[in-house]
């Protein structure tokens, strides 16, 4: 298992979700399913990042963000 997957499944672990799922919606482009799985404080959360241009920056330059990058075939660095 290599970091990045490693990071992917820490990050994962007790969630509703798990590697393949991000992989079909990463290469289907659905990602309705991973937004439903995520509880409603989780919702509000991501919408409220989302929202923020210097947050969303900062938190796609974190490791966990990178290695989901890679996984859906993104330029990182």
């Amino acid at each position: 298992m290599n970091q990045n997957d490693k990071i992917i499944n820490d990050m994962l672990k007790g969630k509703s979700l798990n590697k393949k799922d991000l992989e079909n919606a990463a290469k289907t482009g659905d990602t309705q399913k991973l937004i439903n799985s995520l509880s409603s404080s989780d919702k509000q959360k991501l919408l409220k990042v989302m929202s923020d241009k210097e947050a969303m920056n900062e938190i796609l330059k974190s490791p966990e963000a990178q290695a989901l990058l890679k996984l859906f075939g993104g330029k990182n660095g």
